[in-house]
């Protein structure tokens, strides 16, 4: 347990992270405990799932709740259900991270239908409708008793460049991108930040499916080595807090000098 005293601080604030039971989301879903946080763990698989609340509640303090709720956010209907859950669980949510993604290293003239429909529902449609559902929420808060609140969108430099294989992937991260930015000039006036976080070459269980591939990026980092989900969790969390009260619609890209070359 590592509650350091310098690092951006979420203290009785309640924040809900999609995807947070493996990788990046399970490092921002750690890092958010650590900052005071009440947590949220939303993901599809219950194993994973209840192994990473079970992890997180070592980590916790007295008083802070950490739940997992289980949603699959390529569909509408267990979005609403994901916020059902929420509404029952807090006062007000604080901070929504939209982390749940998935992508693979396909050439594009192999590129099936199947893995266009998947990647396009969870990536772009399902991330823009729980982002609209969390705004929603927020701003009804908000109009009771304004503080600030923030939603993380967690994208990839692959929305920049033109990777081989990443067609599909790539375009649903650049129109994320791009939502956000419109995203974020609606909700300013009403206390709400949404920024992205576009991680490089991140070394998660996702990147371990395919080997060659992973080591193919690391060659193409200037500092040297693959980005670790607590760099990103760091950025996760100065993005999440009152240090980023005046941020919004900015892509911060954490990559380790990879995207320089793009």
């Amino acid at each position: 347990m590592n509650h350091a005293n310098s690092a951006p601080s979420l203290a009785d604030r309640w924040a809900a992270i999609t995807g947070g039971s493996k990788g990046i989301g399970q490092g921002i879903a750690s890092r958010f405990v650590d900052a005071g946080a009440h947590v949220a763990v939303v993901a599809r698989g219950s194993d994973a799932l209840r192994e990473s609340v079970d992890r997180l509640k070592e980590r916790a303090l007295p008083g802070q709740q950490i739940v997992g709720i289980t949603a699959d956010v390529s569909d509408r209907d267990s979005i609403d259900g994901l916020f059902a859950e929420l509404s029952t669980w807090a006062p007000g949510l604080d901070v929504f991270v939209a982390n749940a993604g998935t992508g693979r290293v396909t050439p594009f003239l192999e590129l099936s239908r199947d893995e266009t429909d998947e990647v396009l529902a969870l990536n772009f449609v399902g991330a823009l409708y729980s982002v609209q559902r969390a705004a929603q929420a927020m701003a009804e808060a908000n109009a009771l008793a304004r503080r600030d609140r923030s939603i993380l969108v967690v994208s990839s430099v692959r929305a920049i460049g033109a990777r081989p294989g990443r067609l599909i992937y790539s375009a649903t991260k650049a129109a994320i991108n791009q939502g956000v930015k419109v995203a974020a000039a609606e909700l300013a006036p009403v206390g709400i930040r949404v920024n992205t976080l576009s991680p490089g070459i991140t070394e998660t269980p996702l990147s371990s499916l395919n080997p060659e591939a992973f080591a193919e990026g690391v060659a193409n980092v200037p500092m040297g080595r693959a980005g670790q989900p607590s760099d990103m969790a760091d950025a996760a969390l100065f993005l999440s807090s009152s240090a980023a009260g005046f941020i919004t619609g900015l892509n911060m890209i954490v990559d380790g000098g990879e995207s320089l070359s793009v």
